[in-house]
C-alpha cells in the first residue's frame, strides 16, 4: 500500500459535497422508515447526514491511499475498495448509536462510500485531463 502525503483540496472539496449530498437522501429514506415525524426525529436525522459529510471527508483526505497498483483501473479499484472499508466503518458507527437498528441505513451507508469515492475520483481525473490539454 501506498500512500501520498498530499491534500488535494479539490478531491476533497468533490467528496465532501457529495457526501452531503447523499446524506440529504439517505435522511429522505430514513424518515420513511422510521416511526415518528422529521420534527421527533431530527438530531438522529442530522447524525445521519453529518455522518455521510464526514464520510466525504475522510474519503476527500484518502485519494492517495493506494490499495493495488495498475495502470488503467487502479483508480477505480482503488475507489470501489477504500469506499467500501470507510462506507462499512462509518455505517457500523450510526448501526452501533441507532435506536431504530435501521440495517437499511447501515446497508446505504456502505454504498455511498465507493460511490462517493467513485464519484470524486471520476470528477478529479476529467479535471486532469482538462488541465492536461490545456498545458499541450
Amino acid at each position: 500500500m501506498i500512500v501520498r502525503k498530499m491534500v488535494n483540496y479539490k478531491r476533497l472539496g468533490i467528496s465532501t459535497l457529495t457526501g452531503a449530498i447523499l446524506g440529504v437522501v439517505c435522511i429522505l429514506g430514513a424518515v420513511q422508515r422510521i416511526p415518528g415525524n422529521f420534527g421527533d426525529n431530527l438530531a438522529y436525522l442530522m447524525g445521519i447526514w453529518t455522518m455521510r459529510v464526514i464520510l466525504g471527508i475522510v474519503i476527500g483526505l484518502a485519494g492517495g491511499i493506494v490499495i493495488f497498483k495498475g495502470e488503467k483501473w487502479q483508480p477505480w479499484i482503488n475507489a470501489v475498495i477504500r469506499g467500501i472499508l470507510f462506507g462499512l466503518i462509518f455505517s457500523v458507527a450510526i448501526l452501533l448509536i441507532d435506536p431504530f437498528k435501521d440495517y437499511s441505513t447501515f446497508a446505504a451507508g456502505i454504498a455511498y462510500g465507493p460511490v462517493t469515492d467513485l464519484i470524486t475520483t471520476f470528477i478529479i481525473l476529467l479535471i486532469s485531463k482538462k488541465e492536461k490539454n490545456k498545458e499541450n
